[in-house]
């Protein structure tokens, strides 16, 4: 009996010896990835920031908003029945104010202005034998009474005149409205004048609409 353990004993002595010499495999240790984004221009994860938006091209203009011209002059002035006439002389044009309250035909609105070139020359008739004036009114002369006499809805619109033409002294003043263009170029596309009525008090006139009113 005591032979048998003394057996056992050693072969489990050798068993253990045994079991300590085998060599333990190594684990290896845990692979680390490290991804770094970088700005590049590649697609990466999802992001809620703002995508940038490609500005839109605008054009800065290369000319500034004109400055009003001014220029100063002696018009002449004559009074109607229903409105009045005055001649620009810079731009040799006879310029007609039909009154705002006035009864114009139907070719005529209130307030309406209208422009027309000057052409009597010297040596026309001044006025119209022809015609007689209504006792205390007048037939226009020259280049007004040409304007009027060849204008029927002038002459409708306006009457007779009620005293001569008279000279004056004045200032106009012209304001360009328009926008400008694609280029930055200002383009005008119509005008508002002020103009020195034979009171001393502005005019002030709008091409686009045809019409003018006074302060």
């Amino acid at each position: 009996m005591t032979l048998r353990l003394l057996s056992f004993l050693l072969l489990l002595l050798a068993l253990t010896l045994t079991a300590c010499t085998t060599s333990v495999p190594e684990v290896a240790p845990p692979l680390v990835v490290t991804v770094v984004v970088t700005a590049n221009g590649g697609a990466g994860a999802p992001s809620n920031a703002a995508t940038p938006v490609a500005a839109t091209a605008v054009a800065v203009p290369t000319s500034s908003y004109p400055t009003p011209n001014q220029i100063g002059f002696t018009a002449a002035y004559q009074p109607f029945e229903r409105g009045f006439m005055i001649y620009v002389p810079d731009r040799k044009a006879v310029w007609v104010f039909v009154q705002p309250d006035a009864a114009t035909p139907r070719a005529f609105s209130a307030g309406l202005w209208l422009a027309y070139s000057d052409t009597f020359k010297e040596g026309e008739p001044e006025t119209d034998p022809a015609l007689t004036a209504p006792e205390g009114l007048i037939q226009p002369k020259r280049g007004f009474g040409k304007v009027w006499r060849e204008n029927g809805p002038v002459e409708a619109a306006l009457g007779w005149a009620t005293e001569i033409e008279l000279p004056y002294p004045a200032t106009i003043t012209d304001y360009a409205l328009g926008r400008f263009d694609g280029a930055g170029v200002f383009v005008a596309q119509s005008f508002v004048h002020t103009l020195t009525d034979f009171d001393g008090k502005l005019i002030h006139i709008d091409e686009a609409t045809r019409t003018w009113s006074k302060p």
